[in-house]
């Protein structure tokens, strides 16, 4: 029976040819580089994607996060009111909102009416050379011609009586409203504390104003559900002093 040289077999001169070529890899050291090349990528790369994949995610949660914030901070729909307020200290004095209503059955149109003229008689009494532009042009805005007219007469300087001539730069009075009235058909009475700060001394009055109006009402756009513009103008004013109030 013929057998073929082993040096003529193919498959052992494969396996010679693969044993020669492995033993020169090693001797030149590329097998051991060939072998790190493979467990680089079959070990580190794996892991360096995993990396990704988490560092992927951590950046996709965190937008979510924040745009789950800011969703929320759109809730409730409100609108935001922006309002100026006047104060002496920043610091310690706190703004507040504070219902108009004494009640909650109370008509708020009347509620707003009893603001609008404590207001008007606050800024209309009161004298501050600090705020006393701001004060006569509210008045202003709220007056009829003629009561217009009547109180320009009144804070003239040549006028004896004018609170300019009496307090000029060196006092201050100050309104505290003690309680109001409504009489028919449109007017109202408004009993008020002034307090009259000097260098000297501190001198407190009791004084009674009524003054008639005319008031529009509040009333709601039935098509919009907000409030329609409303109309507040004073139409006549008197003040009366009433007695002195004596210091303890």
């Amino acid at each position: 029976m013929d057998q073929t040289p082993p040096e003529t077999d193919p498959y052992v001169a494969q396996r010679v040819k693969n044993y020669l070529g492995i033993a020169e890899k090693v001797r030149t050291g590329e097998y051991f580089r060939e072998a790190r090349s493979m467990y680089d990528l079959g070990v580190h790369d794996p892991m360096a994607e995993r990396y990704i994949y988490v560092f992927v995610t951590f950046i996709a949660f965190t937008i979510l996060v924040i745009s789950l914030l800011g969703v929320q901070s759109l809730y409730p729909l409100n609108t935001e009111v922006q309002l100026i307020v006047s104060t002496r200290d920043p610091y310690e004095d706190l703004p507040h909102i504070q219902s108009l209503q004494i009640s909650k059955n109370e008509d708020p149109s009347e509620a707003l009416l009893r603001f609008l003229t404590k207001h008007y008689v606050v800024v209309r009494e009161e004298y501050d050379i600090q705020t006393f532009d701001r004060d006569v042009n509210g008045v202003k805005s709220q007056s009829s011609d003629a009561v217009t007219k009547e109180f320009q007469q009144f804070i003239d300087p040549r006028n004896p009586e004018s609170p300019i001539t009496q307090y000029q730069r060196h006092s201050r009075r100050r309104i505290t409203i003690l309680s109001t009235r409504r009489l028919p058909p449109d007017s109202m009475e408004v009993l008020f504390e002034a307090t009259v700060d000097s260098k000297n001394d501190i001198k407190k009055s009791h004084w009674r104003a009524n003054l008639s109006f005319q008031y529009s009402g509040v009333e709601l756009d039935e098509k919009t559900g907000k409030v329609k513009p409303f109309a507040f103008v004073v139409t006549s004013y008197h003040s009366k002093r009433l007695q002195d109030v004596m210091q303890e």
